[in-house]
């Protein structure tokens, strides 16, 4: 389903944006998100994942890639085995036009959250795995008001982009959109076992759940003005990460 999604946008929107743009967008959160990790002190000693940028055609040989034929890049990944993540502008460009400039900054954060889930060596199945991303991926935006120009605007823009791409192994898209906001603190939610356990029961007792479950929509009526319920990653987690080195695992 996600990638049925993602080729319809690239036949109903493929000049979404020009190159220059998106790579400026790229660069500016890209930055944003590596400050973001660097300045949170329970990341301490949990390294920060590369990023490379791909042209259309390239192709990885090794790592994530196959050793003899290399891979096509066909999207945004995080491969584990290099602490690297993989952004593909042409795929970006198009979720642009059709979720707004947010969007961008929703699938790097998602792919940063992956690398701290490495970097913790987390071990958590599918979707809660992703969903918690989500949760995280909120988490590395929530403070780029500034920086980043995340408004109340952008923050529906992120939701609808979560919601949209919904699927068996992701979560559902109103999953997806509930804990992308749990984590940048406009639900009183965490990115913790509990918490992603609770979401994908749909056991949340929250209106704003319920409105993403019942209207297959982005929430746009609903007031998402900041909330006090912010935290660093360790409090989202809910784990003491203070003073962990990469080899630290947790089995949630």
């Amino acid at each position: 389903m996600r990638k049925f999604i993602i080729i319809l946008i690239f036949l109903l929107f493929p000049n979404a944006a020009n190159a220059s743009d998106i790579n400026k967008i790229i660069d500016k959160t890209t930055v944003y998100l590596m400050n973001n990790w660097d300045s949170d002190k329970s990341l301490k000693g949990i390294y920060p994942p590369q990023v490379i940028t791909t042209n259309t055609g390239t192709k990885v040989y090794g790592g994530c890639g196959d050793y003899k034929t290399g891979i096509d890049v066909g999207g945004s990944y995080y491969c584990p085995a290099t602490h690297t993540i993989v952004l593909d502008p042409k795929q970006l460009k198009s979720f642009v036009k059709y979720f707004g400039n947010s969007s961008i900054a929703f699938v790097i954060a998602h792919e940063f959250a992956h690398a701290l889930q490495q970097g913790l060596e987390i071990e958590y199945e599918k979707p809660h795995s992703e969903l918690q991303a989500d949760c995280l991926a909120g988490y590395f935006i929530q403070k780029g008001n500034e920086e980043l120009g995340v408004t109340r605007e952008s923050i529906l823009e992120m939701a609808s982009a979560a919601y949209a791409i919904g699927s068996d192994s992701h979560g559902t898209g109103a999953q997806r959109a509930y804990a992308l906001l749990s984590g940048m603190g406009r639900v009183d939610s965490t990115c913790s076992m509990a918490s992603i356990d609770k979401l994908v029961e749909n056991e949340i007792d929250d209106p704003l759940y319920k409105i993403f479950s019942k209207t297959r929509g982005s929430g746009r009526s609903v007031d998402l003005e900041p909330t006090p319920y912010k935290k660093d990653a360790a409090g989202l987690l809910g784990v003491n990460l203070k003073g962990l080195s990469n080899k630290t695992k947790f089995k949630f």
